[in-house]
């Protein structure tokens, strides 16, 4: 059966009425992000501004195939765009190291100025991909939004864990080519669902039947820039 392609009006509906669940909901994080977007009407503006420009590139594609591909594009620029601040947030990088890494993204710019940046820029990405993560599985009812996406969000932050320089060991900087095209490989899988599906249940097979994934070792370093 044909499914019609879906409206901005209907994707920002989607979006907002996503975040009002999140500005409820019992998960910590998406709850502190929702508040932080929803507590300050200039904050709010800005948001629904930029979040209505990445809706409306998805919105003018004319079918609903097209959209969701569309929509994973988006989706993946939303995890690079976030990932600086998620990075120096989950290993509560402060101090010098801190201004260390700023300086490195914002060399022109002072501390200050870097900061509240990065971290408005990361509120608005991550409300933007909570929203994007609820129409892709929960109006599109796109596969690759559940398990694949996911799976390279965890590969995408492994990666900020590697500055390239100065890694603790060589067996450390080995694993460098490794996460690249694991990166590749599961970037290609996201963008074609279709060509990838016998791959991802092989993968989330393999995975249930061991059950022997474990966190990896946190390194010091300075992140790089995805893209």
């Amino acid at each position: 059966m044909h499914r019609s392609a879906i409206s901005h009006a209907r994707l920002m509906r989607e979006s907002t009425d996503r975040i009002e669940r999140a500005l409820h909901s019992e998960d910590v994080k998406e709850h502190l992000v929702a508040r932080r977007i929803s507590e300050n009407a200039t904050t709010w503006e800005l948001w629904e501004n930029e979040h209505s420009g990445l809706m409306r590139q998805v919105a003018d594609y004319g079918a609903l195939r097209t959209q969701a591909a569309a929509l994973r594009q988006t989706t993946l620029r939303l995890i690079h765009g976030k990932a600086l601040f998620e990075y120096l947030r989950r290993n509560q990088v402060r101090g010098a190291e801190r201004a260390q890494i700023l300086n490195y993204f914002y060399p022109t710019r002072g501390f200050q100025y870097a900061i509240i940046s990065e971290h408005g820029g990361y509120v608005r990405k991550a409300c933007s991909y909570l929203c994007t993560s609820h129409v892709g599985t929960g109006v599109v009812h796109d596969p690759a939004f559940l398990d694949p996406m996911q799976h390279y969000e965890t590969l995408y932050y492994c990666r900020t864990l590697f500055p390239g320089e100065g890694v603790e060991s060589a067996s450390e900087r080995s694993l460098l080519p490794l996460l690249k095209h694991q990166l590749n490989e599961w970037r290609w899988i996201i963008l074609n669902p279709r060509e990838s599906l016998s791959r991802v249940k092989h993968e989330r097979e393999m995975r249930r039947a061991t059950g022997d994934t474990q966190r990896m070792r946190q390194l010091k370093g300075r992140p790089k820039d995805g893209g």
